[in-house]
């Protein structure tokens, strides 16, 4: 980038960042009606997921799980039961989400193997979500095929513990990103009654 662009850059930023902060503070007031707007058809979900794509993963996370939920039927379960988040014809689910992101990677933290669950991941693209369906011993598989990493801490600090949080990074577009394509991709198969 040259000077007169990166300073014309600058002086954009500089003059709209209180507007993007502004939008954010309403986005977060608002988040929690976003659900019901898209069910009343108030807004498409394109623009849900465009709306809450100015969140913090740790905000749009939770949403993108609630609209999951109620889109398609499942039913919350209690973080008590260590069993994922929710259930669907008898069946538990872990549901992981990414998307947003300048990498256009899918990222999967908190992956518990100990948990008894299957896992629903979406990636959020140009404001449509892709949606991967594994089982259990899928995902067992995939952490080793992916070489799985400890989402969280050092490895002297998690030698000892029994439960360790792992995680996987999926690049759009890679050999991976077809396979699990080729193999995952099977969300009309959870919408078929089991």
């Amino acid at each position: 980038m040259n000077q007169i662009s990166l300073w014309a850059t600058l002086d954009y930023i500089l003059d709209n960042i209180d507007i993007v902060y502004n939008v954010k503070i309403l986005v977060e007031s608002i988040k929690n009606e976003l659900i019901d707007l898209v069910f009343d058809h108030s807004i498409s979900e394109s623009e849900f997921y465009k709306i809450s794509s100015i969140l913090t993963p740790q905000c749009r996370s939770p949403l993108w799980e609630n609209y999951f939920i109620r889109k398609y039927g499942c039913e919350k379960i209690s973080k008590d039961l260590n069993n994922g988040d929710f259930k669907k014809d008898g069946k538990y689910y872990e549901y992981k989400c990414s998307g947003y992101n300048q990498t256009n990677t899918l990222n999967i933290i908190q992956i518990r193997p100990w948990q008894n669950c299957d896992y629903i991941i979406q990636f959020i693209y140009n404001d449509e979500p892709i949606t991967f369906i594994l089982t259990h011993d899928e995902m067992i598989l995939e952490m080793d095929i992916m070489k799985a990493s400890c989402a969280h801490g050092t490895p002297d600090a998690i030698k000892n513990n029994d439960n360790v949080e792992y995680k996987i990074t999926l690049k759009k577009d890679s050999i991976d990103w077809y396979r699990w394509i080729d193999k995952y991709n099977k969300l009309l198969e959870f919408l078929v009654i089991q």
